[in-house]
């Protein structure tokens, strides 16, 4: 499993890809991917992997590798590492031996790197006969790659040459994939157990939510999937996955918390929310979901997790006109403008819920006599248990509204008097409740008011209307401001 050196094996490269207006030169190479004083443990030495992935195209890989050392100093070459790993994250342990030092070695064979490294050597050069088919081997010196191959054959200078350029191995100082070198020193040698940890980009995760509104509009039934995406450039086999929402500063230390092991399970609640996930875990202000089984996903893979879901979820559907009162003069008309249609739910275990919501899109459908109907989609924020969230779906045909400034006063310098009056009429054959809210400047007094309003925050009104079907509800308030 384990050995110094790979056995040789032959590659082709196109070499029109190095240098323009060189069609149909090629090059071929016997690889030895490793000098003899190198121990290679590649991906096929690895006992366990555990993925910890974060929101932020970021993961902390954690994982154990086999290998046999010999007694005494030894270069160990560890392979089949992400593209895009963080080498100054990059930690190596174990027992019964000590690391002395420790590289990443990212200079991978490339068409281009093959023939800077070649400059000034001899290469051989195989020209097939046009049309016998018949292939020669010629000795060549590889004398510029500025501009175009240009190789030196016996007493010619030679270009643009037909063929393919022949290497016997691969160029000190490069390699075919990332490579963590270790220099290690082992008392006693025999059968280790290398640990390696590292942070790394390139592997990210996301949530998206599907509910199905009922057709009374007051309970839906949520599921939630993670969409777990390696961009990495390699993949993990039978890897223990943890899933980290909340945002990381990657310019201080490398997360501990994403080291905690979490215990506790989910509570079993009659008609409450299940999971694929053990109890999220509130470790160092962000959570952390680890999933029951082991996952498998490949370089450039993406793919979908289930990751929770609740029956019956209690929603309130709300109609509603953000910013349309206002104590300012401008426009003396404004609309008519159509109601926003909002889904508020609050995730308590009251309602079927009751875990920490992970940020992610989710999209409302509604069943209908003619089958699925979709109502909207929106972006939920992280929502912890006892918080509101709010999904706004688009806008109500049937409900709109006109805000009319009847008055703007001056009292004295600093201050005026503003009168605004909203009509909201509903075109729907049942009767609906409409919010009507606006942002106050400082200073505000409201002085008139034909319906009660409430303050959601010091200033910012919202006055809630009943409103017939077919018919309209009207609203009129005066503000005294100070500036």
């Amino acid at each position: 499993m384990f050995g110094s050196v790979k056995s040789a094996r032959s590659i082709g490269v196109s070499a029109a890809a190095i240098t323009s207006g060189i069609a149909g030169f090629s090059m071929t190479m016997a690889v030895m991917t490793a000098s003899a004083a190198e121990l290679r443990v590649g991906e096929e030495a690895r006992n366990a992997v555990s993925l910890t992935v974060y929101n932020q195209d970021l993961a902390l890989i954690s994982e154990t590798r086999r290998l046999n050392l010999p007694k005494g100093r030894t270069k160990v070459a560890i392979e089949g590492l992400p593209e895009s790993l963080l080498p100054q994250t990059a930690l190596i342990g174990g027992q019964g031996f000590r690391i002395l030092e420790q590289s990443f070695d990212a200079n991978l064979i490339s068409q281009q790197k093959l023939l800077e490294a070649s400059v000034g050597k001899e290469v051989r050069v195989v020209r097939t006969h046009p049309t016998t088919g018949e292939e020669t081997l010629v000795t060549a010196r590889l004398i510029s790659i500025t501009q175009g191959i240009v190789l030196q054959v016996g007493d010619r200078i030679e270009t643009g040459i037909p063929g393919r350029i022949v290497f016997d191995e691969i160029p000190e100082g490069l390699r075919d994939k990332p490579t963590l070198l270790a220099d290690i020193q082992s008392e006693a040698g025999g059968a280790s157990e290398l640990a390696l940890r590292y942070l790394t980009g390139g592997l990210s995760w996301s949530a998206d939510y599907v509910a199905e509104l009922n057709e009374a509009e007051d309970r839906l039934d949520l599921a939630a999937m993670v969409t777990l995406s390696n961009n990495t450039g390699s993949g993990f086999e039978d890897a223990s996955l943890r899933l980290v929402a909340g945002q990381v500063n990657q310019q201080t230390r490398m997360p501990q918390q994403a080291m905690m092991k979490a215990q506790q399970r989910f509570e079993s609640l009659a008609g409450g929310a299940s999971a694929d996930m053990s109890a999220p875990q509130s470790v160092s202000d962000r959570y952390v979901y680890d999933l029951e089984r082991r996952v498998a996903i490949g370089p450039r893979e993406t793919k979908q997790i289930s990751l929770l879901s609740a029956k019956s979820v209690e929603v309130a559907k709300t109609y509603r006109f953000e910013n349309l009162a206002s104590a300012n003069g401008g426009a003396n008309d404004i609309g008519p403008v159509n109601a926003a249609i909002t889904l508020e739910l609050e995730n308590g275990k009251k309602v079927g819920l009751g875990l920490p919501l992970p940020a992610g899109s989710v999209r409302v459908y509604q069943a209908t006599q003619r089958g699925s109907l979709f109502l909207g989609e929106d972006h939920m924020n992280h929502t912890p248990e006892g918080e509101k969230a709010e999904l706004r779906l688009g806008e109500a045909f049937d409900i709109t509204a006109r805000a009319t400034h009847t008055a703007i006063d001056q009292i004295a310098r600093d201050s005026y008097e503003s009168e605004q009056e909203i009509v909201v009429e509903n075109a729907k054959d049942e009767a609906v409740t409409v919010e009507v809210s606006g942002n106050f400047p400082l200073g505000w007094k409201l002085l008139t008011e034909t319906s009660p309003h409430e303050a959601e925050t010091a200033n910012r009104l919202v006055w809630r209307l009943e409103v017939p079907a077919g018919g309209s509800s009207t609203l009129t308030y005066r503000m005294r401001v100070n500036r």
